[in-house]
């Protein structure tokens, strides 16, 4: 059962990032970001994301991060994908949802990798090719101790 989930997981990722390569009209983005993380433990981290606009109002992405848990000595490596409603401004909001799986590296017993969803607001600003991003999520995964929100703020490269 966990090796189908394990495959499913991974299509996802798949499909989602062969949509953002095949829409050439669209435009890209790559955002180098902090996240702080506020599950059972606060953790801080940082990752890249990949998006691409595929209609005027919509986005896939796909991210890669790390996030460190200092209390627990737990560190997570986030793979995730997401669909984007957004705003198509200078200012632009965005709501989302997603899944992820998540690597585990803890010393604490029963930690163990995972995978989960999660829901998203934010906003980008962008001028031109250049911005800045700020957004907020909430975590919900088969781990508990990850369940939680968290914060992310990054500058992004759009063409």
């Amino acid at each position: 059962m966990e090796d189908a989930m394990m495959r499913v997981r991974l299509l996802l990722l798949t499909v989602a990032t062969a949509l953002m390569a095949g829409s050439a009209l669209a435009d890209t983005s790559v955002t180098a970001y902090a996240t702080y993380w506020d599950g059972d433990d606060s953790g801080r981290g940082a990752g890249l994301r990949l998006r691409k606009t595929v209609r005027a109002f919509a986005a896939v992405e796909g991210r890669a991060g790390y996030a460190e848990f200092t209390d627990s000595d737990t560190k997570v490596y986030p793979l995730e994908a997401s669909i984007i409603g957004r705003l198509p401004f200078m200012i632009s909001p965005y709501a989302g949802v997603g899944l992820g799986y998540y690597p585990v590296d803890s010393k604490v017993a029963g930690l163990d990798n995972c995978s989960g969803g999660f829901v998203q607001l934010g906003v980008e600003a962008t001028f031109v090719w250049v911005g800045a991003m700020a957004e907020i999520r909430y975590y919900d995964m088969e781990e508990d101790y990850f369940d939680g929100t968290s914060a992310c703020v990054g500058l992004l490269l759009k063409w």
